[in-house]
């Protein structure tokens, strides 16, 4: 691996079946490491493109990091480069030099460096969310090989609205709960109107859970709502059967860091420039079912069916069990929004032989990383001040 820190087209042809060799002698681009979504990229490029080279731009405070991370990569050492730089900034955060380097050899790059946390403060959300995607069009006007940016988005961007969303849609009358939601629609919308200059494919998953593949090591994936609820659950009162919330029927959404990961690449490979692509669990369990697969976990038990007298006993117990701030913020994340229609998503997930992953499947998993969070009192309120601080 090399450092640079001080001291150190057209959519590819019909295939069915795992995707592999189609960056041969590319260097592929990457913002949004460590993060655990771009970890879980890095995983897929290593095991599928072995004579790609990855560079990465990685704010200066997150090159240690990153560079323990990468030595259990597979990759050659020289496939592997960091550039200090701030993906968000003018030019990178890079000098002329280098910046003219990546002009003139980035082949391919995938953007993750977005944030959708709703802790997060508006001005770093606009900084994060615009600024990634200013920086995506002005390097495009100059790169002369860039044939493709690949764009991680979210279903936040549809904000408040409820029911289904079409792939080609962005603008379907939502209003905003977070700065996050508002910046990233905003910053699709500014890439839509920049496709001469930027071929860009848009992939919205739902929220984005850690990683599944087993004895991964890293960075921690960030806390999520789901966390948050299943940590309410944990902390409930044991000597009573718990009350179903209200919505508990509504499907919960979400995507693990390796399906995505997965998403990414195909559509990379795959995808249609200048797209957006939904990718979404196809039989997604309903909150209840999550809810009480976690009260399992944690020694608990839920009340079948919504009883108002149940919850009437909890409140006189624990007054503010659903309805404190931290309860009905999470539950209005999961019990409530659009819901992805994914038909050029699924059309591309058969080409390349994958599928959604189930989350009743690997929730066990989730619920031992709560715990860990737990431990660690990471889901508590943070007050971010860098950038980097609010990307996943």
């Amino acid at each position: 691996m090399t450092s640079d820190a001080p001291g150190a087209a057209p959519a590819a042809a019909e295939s069915r079946g795992p995707l592999r060799e189609h960056f041969a002698g590319e260097v592929v681009l990457i913002t949004g490491f460590p993060g655990f979504r771009a970890q879980a990229l890095v995983r897929t490029l290593a095991e599928r493109e072995h004579s790609a080279s990855l560079w990465f731009v990685v704010p200066p405070s997150e090159i240690e990091a990153a560079a323990r991370v990468l030595a259990t990569c597979s990759l050659r050492r020289d496939q592997l480069r960091l550039i200090p730089g701030e993906p968000c900034a003018i030019d990178l955060g890079l000098s002329r030099q280098v910046y003219a380097e990546l002009s003139q050899r980035v082949d391919r790059w995938f953007s993750l460096y977005q944030t959708t946390d709703i802790q997060a403060k508006r001005e770093l959300c606009f900084r994060v969310n615009l600024g990634s995607a200013r920086e995506i069009a002005e390097l495009s006007k100059v790169a002369e090989n860039l044939s493709q940016v690949t764009f991680l988005s979210s279903s936040c961007v549809f904000g408040d609205h409820q029911g289904d969303v079409a792939e080609e849609a962005l603008s379907v009358g939502q209003s905003f709960r977070s700065a996050a939601s508002e910046s990233l629609a905003l910053a699709e919308a500014f890439l839509r109107r920049r496709l001469a200059d930027a071929s860009v494919s848009v992939v919205r998953t739902p929220p984005v859970l850690g990683a599944l593949a087993p004895g991964v090591t890293g960075t921690a994936p960030r806390p999520s709502g789901l966390h948050r609820l299943l940590a309410h659950v944990a902390r409930a009162p044991s000597d009573a059967a718990l009350p179903l919330p209200p919505g508990s029927h509504r499907p919960v959404q979400v995507l693990p860091a390796d399906f995505v990961a997965d998403a990414l690449y195909t559509v990379a490979v795959l995808g249609t420039r200048g797209r957006a692509y939904h990718f979404a669990e196809p039989e997604p369990p309903s909150l209840a079912e999550v809810l009480e697969q976690a009260a399992r976990h944690f020694g608990k038990r839920f009340e079948q069916g919504f009883d108002p007298r149940s919850l009437g006993r909890l409140l006189l117990k624990s007054p503010g069990f659903w309805l404190s701030q931290q309860s009905s913020r999470a539950l209005s994340e999961w019990a409530e929004g659009p819901q992805l229609l994914t038909r050029g998503g699924d059309r591309l997930l058969e080409r390349a032989g994958l599928r959604a992953p189930p989350l009743l499947s690997y929730l066990d998993a989730v619920l031992r990383e709560t715990d860990e969070l737990m431990a660690g009192k990471l889901l508590d309120e943070r007050r971010y001040s860098q950038p980097f601080e609010v990307v996943a």
